[in-house]
Order: structure tokens, then C-alpha cells, then sequence
């Protein structure tokens, strides 16, 4: 018989996936008192934690919305478009696209715009209270995100995610050409406006972010391990044995935490989630005498300049195609001149290209919650474009969550994963 025992302090805790999202997790639990191991077949922040824009910001707009199927031809037919699809991909993710074309229904849009922005407005709060006291405090700064348009058509056809931030009563100022330039005074003179979130917040380093929690994890007493999971089996108690390629696990409690490789864990577990890898690339450029105070999002090209600790980052692109297919970089190498006359003086030779792979679902809600096989596992993927500005606030839900069942209090009953369950 399947034991529905609450998870308590002290039990076993495998994490699988060591990126943002697992480490955080990983925080969270230690200080919680589970014993946690940490697992991934790379190195800690390896995957899509490495290459992102560095921002946690609260967000209300799904990307499924109103109007955006008449827009996507035009997007794919434009070379330096933000969106890329495979014919071959098209056919074999097509029941996700058809999900994807529901939920652009203005009613589902509102509802996911909703559950969207419960989580996202309380990512910086849940960063900066996961981060205090260990040395990734100096990567977290207060500059906001920053989003700019070349165009008053840009800046028009941008008012539909404007308004969804209006609607859930989210900080937004809208700056003037004379604005945007006394903050941000090196970008190029053809930006005629700009929206600002103030309260969203900026890391300089992602990766080492991600390095640094699990360091941390780890002087909690996390045991970090480089094995390659293989297969899940749930047993008749409810516990899962997880198989690696070198060896075999029977904790108390598994979090899945695989990003974009999740799919396949998931399915051991009871649930067919939607979830595509689309695929983001970036290109890394020396830093710029005269460079950026905050990552600048160019909204009619859809691609952030970021200064990093250790170069300009250029960021862009959503690609649909196989998992594991080669880069193509392409796109990216389109859009470098671009990168130039945004920001005069950046020298564009290329330094450094990534690609990385974002878990999406066409809702654009993560997967949040016990897994529908067993409640000794617990889902935490699927985070889309939002990887790091969702990695601590979901790591405190999940824990809570997990806390309310074994006190049988109901201390965070606001954090309702209804919307976020598996079989939605």
C-alpha cells in the first residue's frame, strides 16, 4: 500500500537536476532539515542555468495570448525573427502547439496571466532571503529590467503585455526618450521609449549563482553526486528507486528537477506533461568602456544586451527542434551587427556562443506539485523562459507545501499549486 506519510525533517531527499531550479531546491530542503542529495549528470548550472539574461522578473504574460498565431508567420519567415520551428519538430510536438493555440484564448490567457504572476511577485523576496549570508549576496543587483522600443508601432504593439502587468497591480514605469537616456545614457539615441520594472533584480554571473548554491547545499550537508539517472520505479510503499548509471537509490522522497529532460521522469511518475525543449542562444562580447547599468531587452528585435561580471552578453531566440539536435547559431550571428548599433561602441567579435535548452509548456506555468503516482515525489520543472526568476520562490513552495502536510497546519493556504498540478 502506497504510504501518504507527509515529508518531515530528517527523511532522504533525492533532487534530481542541478541546475538554478534543483540548487535552489536543494538550499531550501537542507535548511529544512532533509537530508538532500543533490544529482545531475554535468556539473552544477551546466545546462540552461549557464547562458540566461540574469534577470528575476516578475512576469504576467504568458506567451500564449490573443493575435500571436497571425503574428507567428511572419516571425518565422523573418530572419532575424525571434522564432525558429523545424517542419520535422512541428509534426512531432503537434499536440503541444494545438494545446499552445487553446490557451491563446483570451480567457485562458487571463487565467494563466493570473497563476503566472502569483509566483513571479514574490521571486526577488524569495532571492534575496535564499542568498543571505553566503557569498552570492554581491551577484544580486537592485537595477530592475529594462525593456526599450526603436518605434512608436513597437511600443504600441507592446501594450498587451503592459496591460497584463497593469492588471495584477505590478510596478511598471514608462520612460520617455529623455528618461530612458538619463538611465541609461551609452545605449543608441533611436530608442524612443522605454518600460521599466523596478522591482525586478539583476545577477551578474548565473552560473556561479548556480555554483554557489550548490556549495552552499553542500555545507548543509547535501551530498553532490555527477551520475546520470536512468530509470524511476515506484514501489509498492510509494517510495522511488531511482537507477543511475552507476549505482541505485532508495530515498524517501525525489523532486524532479530536469528542466527540459524532465518529460521522461515524469512519465515514470504517472503524467504525460506538455513540454518541448525550446532552444535560447547566446554570444558573449568583451565588456564596452561605455556599457550598461542593467540588462536592456530591444523589444522589436526580442534580444537583451546584459552586462555580466565577465562580458556584454547578448541573448535571444526561441527554437523548436529536437532536444539534442547541433546549434545553429545562425540567427544569433544575424542579430550580432544589431547588438552594435544598440549599444555604439560594443566591439561585436565574438568571444564565447551558447545554446541552451528551456523546458516550455504552452501555458507557460511550470509543473509544481506531487507527481499523480506517488506523493513521495514532487515535480518542479517546466519553468519555460523563467527558469531563474521562478528557482527560489518555487523551491519555498514546494517546501511549504511539503512543511503544511507533516505539521497538519495550513500556514500558507494563499500558496494554492492547483494551477501548477500535473494533470492540468
Amino acid at each position: 500500500m502506497t504510504d501518504h506519510s507527509p515529508a518531515q525533517p530528517g527523511e532522504t531527499l533525492l533532487i534530481l537536476g542541478a541546475g538554478l531550479v534543483g540548487s535552489a531546491a536543494a538550499v531550501t530542503f537542507a535548511r529544512r532539515g532533509f537530508k538532500v542529495t543533490l544529482m545531475d549528470r554535468d556539473l552544477p548550472g551546466s545546462g540552461a542555468s549557464h547562458g540566461n539574461a540574469g534577470g528575476i522578473v516578475p512576469s504576467a504574460s504568458p506567451l500564449a495570448q490573443p493575435g500571436l498565431p497571425f503574428d507567428v508567420p511572419k516571425m518565422l519567415f523573418d530572419p532575424l525573427g525571434p522564432l525558429s520551428l523545424k517542419p520535422v519538430q512541428a509534426i512531432k510536438s503537434f499536440p503541444w502547439f494545438l494545446r499552445f493555440l487553446k490557451e491563446c484564448s483570451a480567457a485562458r490567457a487571463e487565467d494563466n496571466s493570473i497563476a503566472l504572476y502569483a509566483l513571479t511577485r514574490d521571486a526577488a523576496p524569495a532571492w534575496k532571503e535564499l542568498v543571505r549570508g553566503t557569498p552570492a549576496e554581491s551577484l544580486l543587483r537592485d537595477v530592475g529590467w529594462l525593456k526599450v522600443y526603436s518605434s512608436d508601432e513597437g511600443f504600441r504593439n507592446h501594450a498587451p503585455e503592459r496591460d497584463f502587468l497593469k492588471r495584477r497591480g505590478a510596478p511598471l514605469e514608462l520612460l520617455s526618450q529623455d528618461e530612458l537616456r538619463r538611465m541609461e545614457p551609452n545605449l543608441a539615441k533611436f530608442f524612443v521609449r522605454a518600460m521599466w520594472q523596478p522591482d525586478g533584480l539583476f545577477v551578474r554571473n548565473p552560473r556561479r549563482l548556480c555554483e554557489i548554491m550548490a556549495e552552499t547545499a553542500r555545507e548543509l550537508g547535501a551530498a553532490i553526486l555527477q551520475e546520470q539517472a536512468t530509470d524511476l520505479a515506484v514501489q509498492p510503499d510509494g517510495r522511488v528507486v531511482v537507477t543511475t548509471d552507476r549505482a541505485i537509490h532508495r530515498p524517501d522522497r525525489v523532486m524532479i528537477c530536469a528542466g527540459a529532460y524532465s518529460k521522461r521522469f515524469a512519465k515514470q511518475l504517472g503524467a504525460a506533461p506538455m513540454l518541448v525543449a525550446e532552444r535560447g542562444y547566446h554570444a558573449m562580447f568583451d565588456v564596452p568602456e561605455k556599457g550598461l547599468e542593467r540588462p536592456v531587452f530591444w523589444v522589436e528585435n526580442s534580444m537583451v544586451l546584459c552586462p555580466m561580471e565577465h562580458g556584454m552578453r547578448l541573448t535571444t531566440q526561441s527554437e523548436f527542434t529536437d532536444i539534442d539536435a547541433p546549434p545553429d547559431f545562425r540567427r544569433l550571428e544575424r542579430l550580432v551587427a544589431e547588438a552594435g548599433r544598440m549599444l555604439p561602441g560594443l566591439d561585436t567579435t565574438i568571444r564565447d556562443r551558447w545554446m541552451g535548452r528551456r523546458p516550455s509548456t504552452p501555458d507557460s506555468l511550470p509543473y509544481l506539485g506531487p507527481a499523480p503516482a506517488t506523493p513521495r515525489a514532487f515535480f518542479n520543472f517546466g519553468h519555460n523562459h523563467l527558469g531563474l526568476t521562478l528557482s527560489a520562490v518555487s523551491a519555498r513552495r514546494a517546501a511549504d507545501a511539503w512543511m503544511d502536510a507533516w505539521t497538519g497546519r495550513n500556514d500558507h493556504s494563499s500558496h494554492d499549486l492547483s494551477k501548477y498540478r500535473a494533470l492540468r
